[in-house]
């Protein structure tokens, strides 16, 4: 007799589009990088390209709720396609204003994707009775899986085979477009799938009337940490260059925070301990500001390392946290607040390489980072002091 099934075609497809979203972020900024363009110029790149991902996901990402997800996920899959085949043109044009729409189309497709495929999946496993956190933990584990690839390997191959990247990208849009556009046909909204009898745990207690709360919380918690992070995808490839490493081996540096992000993913899942339990969470989250002393070391293969890694289990702690309680909701709102969560993350990732694009500029190194940092972390120890205090637990 089988067991079930743990993931469901749209984990998959999910991880299939994240790698396919990272080969082009590392691809913009390395190129960026290659042309010797300034830290602020590629923050400001970042910053449009997010920007814009933003308004798309607050704005745009509740129409899943309201005509279907896959309805609207198949043909955006499809018209993604003509997007990516036209990065042939803008890599061979040496155009930083062809890289600024560029980077906009991009960030823009995945502001309208992410929050309809967690409003999707949110629903749709609600009403086959899945454990709500076991359907936030797959798919952080979807979409980290397929970052770790793309970050990994999208500075290489656009340094060795350019091309290689928009035709990878290319592929999977229509390839995911056909997968979605038939599933849709044989089974509308719904998203059947052998469950494994483990997904199907009861849930624990939610404190429902102080949600908002948690939500409003860890999404701050979330903006902070995430700046960092984004910080450290975008502006890392420039600082190895002028630190001498090769461009086409920062993906395999940098890729240590999306490591980290999965593994993290991982723990948080597994032990569930955090769940509606606010002072260990704080716990968790004092990682960021015990992790800033990193940021004034020497720069070196080591030190770019040890930043990323401890920046990606920064993120994806209060990232946890925060599409738990944002997708765990009472009310037929997941597409709604799966742009929300979206619209933190966008915000996060414009203005975190913005800024520090700016810092690096006056301090040199990771100096610039790591005030920024000291900045950030300050905020976050003053946010969750204030949750506590309101929640009324451990204070």
């Amino acid at each position: 007799m089988r067991k079930g099934s743990f993931f469901n075609i749209f984990n998959y497809l999910i991880s299939l589009f994240s790698a396919a979203g990272y080969l082009l972020f590392s691809s913009i900024n390395t190129i960026a990088a290659d042309w010797g363009l300034s830290y602020s110029t590629i923050g400001k790149i970042n910053f449009a390209g997010y920007i814009f991902y933003t308004l798309i996901a607050l704005f745009l990402g509740s129409l899943g709720d309201r005509y279907g997800y896959k309805k609207i996920l198949y043909p955006s899959m499809f018209a993604f396609s003509l997007v990516t085949i036209s990065g042939l043109l803008v890599y061979s044009s040496h155009s930083v204003l062809f890289l600024y729409l560029f980077a906009i189309l991009v960030y823009s497709y995945f502001g309208l994707f992410y929050p309809l495929v967690e409003g999707l999946l949110s629903r749709a496993e609600k009403l086959e009775g899945i454990e709500p956190s076991l359907t936030t933990t797959r798919f952080t584990l979807s979409w980290s899986s397929g970052n770790m690839l793309g970050m990994a390997f999208g500075p290489y191959l656009i340094q060795k085979t350019p091309s290689a990247v928009f035709l990878i990208v290319t592929a999977i849009s229509l390839f995911g477009g056909t997968i979605v556009l038939r599933h849709y046909r044989s089974f509308g909204e719904r998203l059947p799938f052998n469950v494994h009898k483990s997904l199907l745990q009861k849930p624990k207690a939610i404190d429902f009337p102080k949600i908002n709360l948690y939500r409003k919380t860890y999404r701050l918690s979330l903006v902070l940490t995430a700046m960092l992070f984004s910080s450290v995808i975008s502006l890392f490839p420039k600082l190895m260059a002028m630190s001498d490493i090769s461009l086409e081996n920062a993906g395999f540096l940098v890729v240590a925070g999306n490591v980290a992000v999965f593994l993290t993913f991982i723990l948080m899942g597994k032990f569930r301990f955090w769940v509606g339990n606010p002072g260990i969470s704080m716990v968790l989250i004092m990682l960021f500001p015990l992790s800033i002393p990193l940021y004034f070391l020497k720069t070196s293969v080591l030190t770019f390392f040890l930043v990323a890694l401890f920046t990606g289990i920064n993120y994806s702690i209060p990232y946890t946290f925060a599409i738990f309680y944002g997708l765990n909701s009472p009310n037929e709102d997941h597409g709604k607040q799966g742009g929300l969560h979206e619209t933190m993350i966008g915000l996060s990732f414009g203005f975190g390489p913005l800024l520090s694009g700016y810092f690096l500029e006056f301090w040199p190194g990771l100096y610039g980072m790591g005030i920024l940092a000291i900045i950030l972390a300050t905020v976050s120890v003053i946010n969750q002091l204030a949750f506590l205090k309101r929640v009324k637990k451990y204070v």
